[in-house]
C-alpha cells in the first residue's frame, strides 16, 4: 500500500461521527461558558483582558489537550496486532498529527465565533497581521494544536488510557503555574515560562489587542484617592476663615504625580509590544512547541509499539 493510501485509509478510521460530533458539541460548550463570563466589560481594565484572555487560553488548552490524549494509548492492543499487517508507524503518526490539525481548526473556529458573538471587543483594535479576526483565529488554532501535540505526546508515552488521564492534571498544573500568569517565579526558573503554551499564548492576544493601552485599575483607584485627598484639602482651607481660594491647593494636590511602578503598572511590557514583529515570534514559539511535541509523540510511539 502507498504512503498515500495509507494516509487515507488511517484518517477514514480515525473519523467517527459520533466523535467528531462530540468534540464541537464540548468546543461550543466550553467556549459559550467563557464568552459569558468574560464578556462584560473585559476590555475596561488591563487585568479584566488579561484574565479573560487567561480564561480563553486555557479553555483552548484543554479542549486540544483532552481532544487527543487517547487517541493512542486507548488503541494500543489494535496497533499492536495491525503492527504484523505492515502498518507504517510514520504514515500512522502523520496521519493523526493532520487529522488533530483538522479538529484543531474547527474547536478554534467554533471558539473564535462564540466568543466574538459574545464578548465586547474593542472597535479600534489596529490589525497587524491581515486583521484582527485572522490574528485571533491564528493564536487560538496553534493554542489548541500545541496542547493536541502535547497530549498526542503523552498518549504515544503511556501505556494505558487511565496512565495517560492521571498524567494530564500535572501538565494543566505545570503550564497554569510555570507560566508566570498568576504568580511571579523564582529567577531560577523562569526559562521554564518559554516551555508552556499558557505563556506564548496569552502574549500573542494580548499583543493581537494591545492590552497594554488600557487603564489599570490602580490608576483609576490613585485618581479616586487624589481626587477625595484635593477635597479634604480644599475643606480644610475653607475651614480656616482666612478668606483663601481652595481650588489652587485642590490642584495642588490633584497635580502631584505618583510613579505607576510603585503600584505595579507598567504600560511597556515587552511581551505585548503590538508589532507584526513580536506577534509572529510568539506564533514561532507556539509552532515551535508543536513540532517538539510531535517529535515527541512520533519517537514515542515508534519506542513503545516496536513497529517493523
Amino acid at each position: 500500500m502507498s504512503f498515500v493510501s495509507q494516509l487515507r485509509s488511517i484518517a477514514q478510521e480515525s473519523y467517527n461521527k459520533r466523535n467528531e460530533l462530540s468534540m464541537l458539541v464540548t468546543a461550543l460548550v466550553i467556549s459559550a461558558l467563557a464568552g459569558f463570563v468574560i464578556h462584560y466589560q473585559m476590555f475596561g481594565y488591563y487585568e479584566n483582558a488579561k484574565i479573560g484572555f487567561f480564561i480563553l487560553v486555557c479553555c483552548a488548552m484543554w479542549m486540544g489537550l483532552f481532544d487527543s490524549i487517547l487517541c493512542i494509548c486507548d488503541k494500543r492492543d489494535v496497533l499492536e496486532r495491525d503492527k504484523f499487517s505492515g502498518l507504517n508507524p510514520l504514515v500512522y503518526m502523520t496521519a493523526t498529527i493532520l487529522f488533530q490539525a483538522f479538529h484543531a481548526l474547527l474547536q478554534a473556529a467554533v471558539m473564535c465565533v462564540v466568543t466574538g458573538l459574545l464578548v465586547e471587543w474593542p472597535s479600534d483594535t489596529t490589525a497587524l497581521v491581515g486583521t484582527v479576526a485572522f490574528e485571533y483565529f491564528t493564536t487560538i488554532f496553534l493554542v489548541t494544536f500545541a496542547s493536541q501535540m502535547l497530549g498526542l505526546a503523552v498518549s504515544a508515552l503511556m501505556r494505558t488510557s487511565e496512565k495517560a488521564l492521571t498524567f494530564a492534571p500535572f501538565l494543566l498544573i505545570y503550564e497554569l503555574i510555570m507560566s508566570e500568569t498568576l504568580f511571579g517565579l523564582p529567577s531560577f526558573l523562569e526559562p521554564l515560562r518559554d516551555t508552556t503554551i499558557v505563556r506564548w499564548g496569552l502574549n500573542s492576544l494580548g499583543t493581537v489587542f494591545s492590552i497594554d493601552k488600557l487603564t489599570w485599575k490602580a490608576e483609576d483607584k490613585i485618581q479616586e484617592i487624589m481626587g477625595s485627598l484635593a477635597q479634604q484639602v480644599g475643606d480644610w482651607v475653607s475651614g480656616l476663615g482666612l478668606g483663601l481660594d481652595p481650588a489652587p491647593f485642590e490642584q495642588a494636590v490633584m497635580g502631584y504625580t505618583i510613579d505607576p511602578s510603585v503600584m505595579g503598572i507598567d504600560h511597556n511590557l515587552a511581551e505585548y509590544v503590538a508589532t507584526p514583529a513580536n506577534l509572529q515570534s510568539m506564533w514561532t514559539a507556539l509552532m515551535v512547541l508543536c513540532l517538539v511535541c510531535a517529535a515527541v509523540a512520533v519517537l514515542g510511539f515508534v519506542r513503545r509499539i516496536d513497529m517493523r
